[in-house]
């Protein structure tokens, strides 16, 4: 069997660029790609760091999170990984991170609005907090949060209650950019908040 060097490479890639970017710290988080013509996907690993550049940090799993390949566990999460697969065909990548400030807003449980044109153009509309009730979304919940997803071509980004984001794209580059720009949004409407509370000087 292929070890999809190419795919785990791409993991590896963008969680390190995640943590440049502080969109995630530690070994929380997780990132995948999936592999084309397959039901597998390179996911990271359980307990790795996003400033991990080993290739074994990534490893192959099935759609409902169980190893193909590799020496140690898929992520918790390679479960909701796998549905989101399942269910949008068109995605080929998927970004998890806990990231400060669209963390921060999600503690409101109110959708992230579309505080910038850029963010209305390319996230679809009001980003949407689901309280799954726990560090990671069980088979229960996974329902709850593809439905959060309206399908194309606005399938970007969900809000996780305490629990960071998860963002969708056709590959990994444009899954990142979904990523980095639910973080900007999120930055941008707290301080919008802020300005509004201080009023006119």
């Amino acid at each position: 069997m292929t070890d999809f060097t190419t795919e785990r490479a791409q993991v590896i890639a963008a969680a390190n660029s995640c943590r440049s970017q502080a969109l995630q710290t530690g070994n929380g988080g997780n990132i995948s790609v999936r592999i084309a013509g397959t039901d597998l996907m390179a996911v990271k690993a359980t307990g790795a760091s996003f400033s991990d550049t080993d290739l074994s940090a990534v490893v192959i799993s099935d759609y409902g999170g169980d190893l193909v390949e590799g020496g140690r566990r898929p992520t918790k999460e390679s479960l909701l990984h796998g549905a989101i697969y399942t269910a949008f065909p068109e995605v080929s990548a998927v970004v998890h991170c806990h990231s400060p400030w669209a963390t921060g807003w999600a503690t409101t449980g109110r959708p992230l609005p579309n505080v910038t044109y850029h963010s209305e153009l390319k996230l679809g509309g009001p980003v949407t907090v689901i309280d799954t009730g726990r560090y990671s979304v069980l088979a229960d919940r996974v329902p709850e949060v593809l439905a959060a997803f309206n399908g194309p071509p606005a399938i970007r980004a969900v809000l996780l209650k305490g629990h960071g984001f998860v963002a969708l794209g056709r590959d990994i580059k444009d899954a990142m950019q979904t990523a980095e720009l639910v973080e900007e949004t999120a930055q941008i409407a707290v301080i919008g908040e802020l300005l509004r509370g201080v009023g006119p000087s």
